[in-house]
């Protein structure tokens, strides 16, 4: 349990762990300047709360110091000792991703979550963005932090605002968890929680995305032609995103010039390609891409796209029309265009980028409360009136964009999917796995589209069976290969998607996995099952060895459990004190479903990843156990009883003995009742 005490003769608080670890905090001694701390402590977390003053200076007609709008205040926080940690920072304007540091003066400037490991118990570190101001951790020693809480506009002698969350515990998804909802609770926020949204049920169904296939270049033509090939390959694609390259704007100066397409790319405006989409190929759903601010540098004056939305337009003094930063007029910029949007072209959904640029505009003029969340309001307010909440987010995980969003549930978790880029597949795994432990509190991760025709498509296909988000590719025309798309869909084109958000397991997660020459796990939740993702990610292209234990996981511990290993096809035992080997060359992976180890367990669909998704309805009677099996292919199951028959849809059916107790039996048709007689 968490205490907190002021020390004698100073204004330093202690916040002490019940296992004697002790935080201090040291306000700013600078002349003039006057800080004190509110320290809010419940069983397993300390909530931060900073005030601090700036005293008027004589005479109070003449010149005054107040805070600056990036540096705000300042505090330090005394850490105790630790072995290795690992720090979420934003490293871009719009994205954060890990730094795994061997001493805390390695610390990242702007880092949002900390979190490291002292004998048996893990703590957290967690930055806040509040009401007002956001907070930023840095490296200052070998034994410190520096904290700075700024407002993000000037004129302000007074600052208050919560700041920082430290949480401990022995689970540290736990502690990460508590502290984020300790700081939305004290908010009055926890709503924002992931757990208190819904995920917009059209991106529980698989989709394409325009980007990669066609950039700039996307057309009404372009788009039918992918859509034939799907056809022709029989890959159900439920829903299609057009992304950059459909608006109207001039892309020289990056401003938005009307509502509709560009008529070059799209002769039959928006409409006349959505209608298509949706009745001539059977397309549920069609979305759109746009900038948060329009188009990148906004929109245009004296064009159509001014004139329908200037009521919720502002002019910044460098002449930039922007969405103004107030929730109201903010909603009448949306409103228009996403009115336009849905009910004169069909759009079902929109991603929306660009969206940590609303700081960078507002930058010293409007603090990150004004800016950032009026205008996500704003936005939300809009798709959840026009859209139900479908929208993707993108470009935004500055935390004054993650702490703001009250409705949306799905945002963007790393930097793009870059297809040419040589090994892009290791930042890309490393920066959605860690980010998900901070943002994964907020919102399902999209872990951006893929290539399935692409040297690291395995991994890439692998790595969004164990996502728990959005589920789309962006081949060109011609080049989708569907075998790295089926193991993840059911015929339906419904997603087989794991419960929770992937995140890397306990013993990787202050472990640099480009370094460190053992594979980089990912896990989450398919009902009572696991799923792990294993991927050789190191920078020298080493072979990565190590092992799945009861410990990666909690939850693990105590039961005993089959390993079905997917592209082996074996099962293999883990419990305590017995663990199951991982190795991969460079550059593969490897997928483990994990299930509890009883006398008959039904592992499913063996061709799909996640193949307890493809059954339904369990039952047993005396001498029978059986399942409705709802996919075909091969339905693998273990027992170690001695089987009579196999019967499916009531006819005795040859099976196939494979390793470790696995049994396969061809399904031929979906729907299929599949009884083990013994």
């Amino acid at each position: 349990m968490f205490q907190s005490r002021t020390t004698i003769q100073c204004e330093d608080v202690e916040i002490v762990w019940d296992s004697g670890m002790v935080f201090l905090l040291s306000p700013c001694t600078e002349e003039g300047k006057a800080e004190e701390f509110t320290v809010h402590c419940k069983e397993d977390t300390a909530l931060i709360c900073p005030e601090g003053r700036i005293d008027v200076q004589n005479p109070c007609f003449g010149p005054q110091k107040y805070y600056d709008a990036k540096e705000g205040m300042t505090y330090e926080v005394r850490v105790p000792d630790f072995e290795g940690a690992m720090a979420i920072y934003q490293h871009k304007d719009w994205w954060i991703r890990p730094a795994f540091l061997k001493r805390l003066s390695e610390t990242p400037d702007r880092t949002q979550l900390l979190i490291f490991k002292k004998e048996d118990v893990f703590f957290v570190l967690l930055s806040v963005c509040g009401e007002v101001c956001r907070t930023d951790m840095s490296g200052k020693d070998e034994a410190g932090l520096l904290i700075r809480m700024a407002p993000g506009a000037g004129n302000r002698k007074r600052l208050s605002d919560s700041s920082l969350v430290i949480a401990a515990g022995k689970d540290p998804y736990r502690c990460c968890e508590r502290a984020v909802e300790e700081a939305l609770r004290y908010q009055g926020r926890e709503s924002m929680l992931r757990k208190n949204r819904s995920y917009p049920e059209m991106l529980a169904y698989f989709g394409w995305c325009s980007w990669d296939a066609f950039y700039h270049q996307v057309s009404h033509q372009g788009i039918l032609d992918k859509m034939q090939e799907f056809r022709e390959k029989e890959v159900p694609v439920k829903w299609a995103l057009i992304d950059d390259g459909w608006l109207s704007a001039d892309y020289e100066e990056q401003v938005l010039t009307d509502l509709d397409a560009r008529k070059s790319q799209f002769p039959e405006g928006l409409r006349g390609c959505v209608r298509e989409l949706k009745e001539r190929y059977g397309v549920g759903k069609v979305g759109v891409w746009h900038a948060v601010m329009g188009y990148w540098n906004g929109v245009r004056e004296g064009t159509p796209a001014h004139a329908a939305l200037q009521s919720g337009l502002t002019q910044l003094p460098d002449g930039r029309l922007l969405p103004a930063p107030s929730a109201e007029r903010a909603f009448l910029f949306f409103d228009r265009w996403h009115d336009y949007l849905r009910n004169h072209c069909g759009i079902d959904f929109v991603k929306v980028d660009g969206q940590s640029a609303i700081s960078l505009a507002y930058g010293g003029m409007k603090t990150y409360g004004e800016a950032s969340r009026e205008i996500q309001k704003g936005l939300n307010a809009s798709v959840a009136l026009h859209f139900g909440n479908h929208i993707i987010n993108c470009m935004g995980m500055a935390s004054e964009d993650m702490w703001n969003r009250p409705s949306s549930a799905v945002s963007r978790s790393s930097d793009d999917f870059v297809p040419n880029e040589k090994n892009g597949f290791r930042e890309h795994v490393i920066q959605n796995g860690y980010n998900s432990l901070l943002q994964g509190q907020f919102y399902w991760g999209d872990w951006d589209m893929f290539y399935t025709d692409h040297k690291e498509n395995r991994c890439n296909s692998m790595l969004r069976a164990v996502s728990g988000g959005p589920v789309y590719i962006s081949d060109k025309v011609g080049e989708t290969d569907p075998a790295w798309v089926w193991p993840l869909i059911r015929k339906d084109g419904s997603v087989i998607r794991c419960d929770g958000v992937g995140m890397p397991t306990v013993d990787c997660l202050v472990t640099d996995p480009l370094t460190s020459r053992k594979p980089l796990k990912i896990w989450n939740r398919f009902g009572v099952h696991y799923v792990v993702a294993a991927f050789s990610v190191h920078k020298e292209e080493a072979i990565c060895e190590g092992a799945l234990s009861v410990r990666d996981i909690p939850g693990l511990s105590g039961d005993k459990w089959l390993v079905y290993h997917w592209n082996e096809q074996r099962i293999t035992r883990l419990e305590e004190g017995c663990e199951t080997v991982v190795s991969l060359e460079p550059g593969e992976a490897e997928l483990y479903l994990l299930l509890p180890d009883r006398a008959v367990q039904f592992i499913g669909i063996l061709e799909k990843y996640i193949g307890p998704g493809c059954m339904d309805r369990l039952w047993e009677r005396e001498d029978t156990t059986g399942v409705l099996v709802t996919e075909s292919g091969t339905f693998g199951f273990v027992t170690g009883k001695q089987i009579r028959q196999v019967l499916v849809n009531g006819k005795g059916c040859e099976f196939e003995t494979m390793a470790g107790g696995l049994y396969g039996v061809k399904i031929l048709e979906e729907n299929s009742v599949v009884e083990l007689c013994f």
